[in-house]
């Protein structure tokens, strides 16, 4: 009896969230992420907030230290 509940139990749950795996992601009408990067020189990046055009330059003067990044412009 006990394992027959546990059976029940594990297939409703499984039917409740079935329709929360199989719903698409949303995504914008483009494949492009929100962040973009273009390279500026060997150690430079400009990032682009595809949202709102906002524009930061990130600089990494060693491999073993982050890189520093301005503000968004905008």
């Amino acid at each position: 009896m006990k394992t027959s509940m546990i059976l029940i139990t594990g297939l409703g749950l499984m039917l409740a969230f079935q329709p929360a795996q199989s719903e698409p992601d949303k995504q914008s009408a483009d494949d492009r992420g929100r962040y973009e990067g273009i390279a500026a020189s060997e150690n430079a990046v400009w990032v682009i907030d595809t949202r709102t055009g906002g524009v930061r330059k990130c600089t990494q003067e060693f491999s073993d230290q982050t890189p520093n990044c301005s503000g968004f412009s905008k």
